[in-house]
C-alpha cells in the first residue's frame, strides 16, 4: 500500500499535465501513487498520461464522463489506496521536497492534516520549478532554499479550537485552498460537494477543520499555483455565477448560527470583497443583466445581521461600488496602497528596522 495517494482531476489538460506529474515524480519521497481522473477530456491529456504510466507503474489513469472537478476528486478518493490523500490540480506543481517534509511532520507530531502555503506562478515560472532531472542530489539542494527562504520549513501544530482559529482567522487565505495532505481515514465519507462550481475546495476544508483535527502548517510556498485567465473562478465570475461568493456566505451563516461571531466576521468580510470583485468583473465583461442582479444582491446583503459590524471604510467602499463605480475604483486603489504601506511598516518593525 502506498503511503500517499495523489489525486489529480484533469479536464483538457494536455498542455499542463506532463509538468504536473513530473513535479510529483521528482519528489525526494517516492512512496506514492498518482491517480489521474480524466473528466471527459477531448484533447490528448489521457494519451499523455497513458504514455507516462507505461514508464512509471505508480501512475494510474481512470476516465469518466464530464461531471466537474468535484466529481473527479471524489472518484479519486474512492480509488485511493494510500494512507494519506494529496489533491493536486492538473495545471499546478509542487516542490520536490514537499512529501518528504510532510511525512516527517506527520510522524513527529501526529498531525493528520498537513498544509503549506501557495506560490502564484505563470507558465514560464512553472516550467522552471518543474524542469528537474530527477537527480536526488539536485533535488536535495533545492530543500536548502534561496534568498530569504528558510533553510528548512518551520512548522506549527494546532488542534481543537486553535486549529479552527487557524482556518477562520490566522491563516484563512492559506488554508482555504486544497494544497495539503490529509489522512484518508480522517476524510471518511466526506466528499467534495458536486453542486458547487466554485469554492468546493474551501467547503471541503471547512468541513475538515470543523472536526478540530491536529494540523501542521508551514508558510513555505511549496505548492505552485498556475495563474491564468481560464480558471473556473474567473470564468464563472465573468458569466455572473453567484456561486463565486456562495461558499464564503455559507460558512459565514453557519458560524454565525453557532455563535462564533469572530469567525463569521472573517467570512462576512470575504463575502463583501468577493461581491465587489465579482461586480467589477461583470462590468468589464459588459454583463448588464449580471450587474443588475448583483446590485439587488448587494442591497439585500446590507440588511444582514453582520454588515453593520464591518469597518466604516469597508461599508463606504461597498456603497460606492454599487452606486458610483468610478469613485469606488479610485478609493479602492488608495485603500490598497495604504494597506500595502501598513504591511511594509509592520514587516520593518518586526525586523527591528
Amino acid at each position: 500500500m502506498p503511503r500517499i495517494s495523489v489525486v489529480i482531476p484533469m479536464y483538457n489538460g494536455e498542455v499542463y499535465i506532463g509538468q504536473c506529474i513530473r513535479s510529483v515524480q521528482n519528489q525526494t519521497y517516492g512512496d506514492f501513487e498518482i491517480i489521474v481522473v480524466d473528466d471527459g477530456s477531448t484533447d490528448r491529456g489521457a494519451e499523455i498520461c497513458r504514455s507516462l504510466a507505461a514508464a512509471d507503474p505508480r501512475i494510474r489513469l481512470t476516465c469518466q464522463e464530464n461531471g466537474g472537478v468535484s466529481r473527479a476528486r471524489n472518484h479519486g478518493i474512492d480509488l485511493a489506496c494510500g494512507e494519506y490523500l494529496f489533491f493536486l490540480d492538473c495545471d499546478d506543481g509542487i516542490h520536490p521536497c514537499l512529501f518528504q517534509e510532510m511525512v516527517a511532520q506527520a510522524e513527529q507530531t501526529g498531525a493528520v492534516m498537513l498544509y503549506c502555503d501557495c506560490a502564484m506562478v505563470d507558465d514560464g515560472q512553472m516550467e522552471q520549478v518543474c524542469r528537474r532531472t530527477g537527480d536526488w542530489k539536485e533535488q536535495e539542494s533545492l530543500c536548502q532554499g534561496t534568498g530569504d527562504q528558510p533553510e528548512s520549513p518551520q512548522w506549527q501544530v494546532a488542534e481543537g479550537e486553535l486549529a479552527e482559529e487557524w482556518f477562520h482567522i490566522r491563516y484563512v487565505r492559506e488554508l482555504s485552498r486544497v494544497c495539503g495532505m490529509v489522512r484518508r481515514d480522517c476524510v471518511g465519507d466526506l466528499r467534495f460537494d458536486q453542486s458547487m462550481k466554485n469554492g468546493e475546495d474551501t467547503w471541503f476544508k471547512y468541513s475538515l477543520f470543523s472536526r478540530k483535527l491536529r494540523t501542521a502548517y508551514t508558510p513555505c510556498k511549496w505548492y505552485y499555483y498556475r495563474t491564468h485567465g481560464t480558471s473556473a473562478s474567473h470564468v464563472g465570475a465573468r458569466n455572473g455565477d453567484t456561486r463565486y461568493f456562495q461558499v464564503s456566505s455559507l460558512i459565514r451563516d453557519r458560524e454565525y448560527g453557532k455563535g462564533q461571531i469572530a469567525f463569521a466576521m472573517t467570512w462576512e468580510n470575504i463575502t463583501i470583497a468577493q461581491m465587489m470583485k465579482n461586480y467589477g468583473l461583470l462590468r468589464r465583461a459588459g454583463n448588464r443583466k449580471g450587474c443588475l442582479e448583483r446590485k439587488e444582491a448587494a442591497a439585500a446583503e446590507r440588511k444582514g445581521p453582520l454588515f453593520s459590524r464591518l469597518s466604516w471604510s469597508t461599508q463606504m467602499l461597498y456603497g460606492c461600488c454599487f452606486s458610483c463605480y468610478p469613485l469606488y475604483v479610485v478609493l479602492n486603489r488608495v485603500a490598497q496602497k495604504l494597506a500595502g504601506w501598513r504591511l511594509f511598516r509592520e514587516k520593518r518593525m518586526e525586523r527591528g528596522i
